[in-house]
């Protein structure tokens, strides 16, 4: 499993981070950060909550 984060399409907005139950994401240094990934469940959640495209999870 990968998260990527397009960092040239983030802003940093913390709907993600928010959305992620899981507590997966970080916002640092103004964008989205995947730092616990191992806690990740596949909800898709992130990838919904963000309208630019910024995040993809690759199973």
């Amino acid at each position: 499993m990968f998260i990527a984060v397009y960092k040239d399409k983030c802003t940093g907005c913390g709907s993600c981070v928010s959305t992620c139950q899981n507590q997966v994401l970080v916002i640092e240094d103004g964008s989205c950060r995947a730092v616990r990934t191992k806690n990740c469940r596949y909800c898709m959640d992130c990838v919904a909550s963000c309208d630019l495209g910024a995040i993809k999870v690759f199973v």
